[in-house]
């Protein structure tokens, strides 16, 4: 009986010692699974990196209307012109609508006002001063390229609302004989070339513009009476004469900053 027992409990002793071992084995292959790469490679896919640019935030899409203001600093062209002109500062309200991703077209109304000229000789001292109101429509083809820049070229037409103001005083004189302002309506054509760039929800814009007037600027007009004696009886009699200038067109380049927002469509 003895015997028959030594024989069973040899066998249970070795089958539990290789129990433990294969527990041990499984419990080590456990622990290294669960800190294995694989672990962080799941965590990357579950949380992928989502960051976006500033400047894909928005894009323009068909429908899209925006609305702007535009500051801009102009130079006049031509030796007439800049006679009575100077620097112009001025400001533009820009409307515009998508027709698709790549053409708008804008409406801008604005005011231009050039800086005074002043000149002397020997007849007297002369201020010129000039603006305009320019309204225009125009259309706009934006290249795409798939950032927040986007150059683009147009053009635009419209009409000039134009002022020509002078005072003009004799020599020797504290009163102008000529202080008045002088108007008429010009039309002109203006190609452009800039560009956008998309900053989350808003637009800016810088552009260089040609402003190609068709018309010429007011003509000022001054007419003075004088005595002329008759030769035949003595009697007088009251002449006049007319002085007039003219300035040529008013086309000038002007050079624009502005901002824009979206109004959705």
């Amino acid at each position: 009986m003895k015997y028959f027992l030594r024989l069973l409990i040899v066998p249970l002793l070795f089958s539990s010692v290789a129990l433990a071992q294969m527990q041990l084995k499984f419990s080590n292959d456990f622990e290294h699974q669960s800190y294995s790469p694989t672990l962080e490679s799941n965590s990357e896919l579950i949380l992928p990196n989502t960051t976006i640019s500033p400047s894909a935030a928005m894009d323009f899409y068909k429908g899209l209307f925006i609305l702007g203001l535009l500051a801009d600093v102009s130079f006049p062209m031509g030796d007439e012109f800049k006679h009575i002109s100077g620097t112009a500062f001025s400001g533009h309200v820009v409307a515009g609508y998508l027709l698709s991703p790549e053409f708008l077209i804008a409406l801008k109304a604005g005011y231009v006002n050039f800086g005074k000229q002043t000149s002397e000789d020997v007849f007297g001292n002369y201020e010129d001063t000039f603006s305009q109101i320019p309204i225009l429509i125009g259309g706009y083809y934006i290249f795409p390229n798939g950032s927040g820049f986007k150059p683009y070229i147009g053009l635009a037409l419209g009409v000039f609302f134009q002022t020509y103001a002078v005072k003009w005083t004799d020599v020797g004189q504290s009163t102008p004989y000529l202080d008045k302002s002088f108007n008429n309506t010009g039309f002109g054509i203006v190609p452009a070339v800039g560009f956008y760039y998309m900053l989350g929800s808003t637009i800016l814009q810088a552009s260089a513009e040609y402003n190609l007037l068709l018309s010429n600027v007011p003509t000022a007009e001054y007419t003075y009476d004088y005595t002329i004696l008759g030769k035949t009886n003595g009697t007088n009699s009251i002449a006049q004469d007319t002085d007039s200038e003219t300035s040529g067109k008013a086309s000038f380049i002007s050079v624009n900053f502005g901002v824009s927002f979206p109004l959705g469509k």
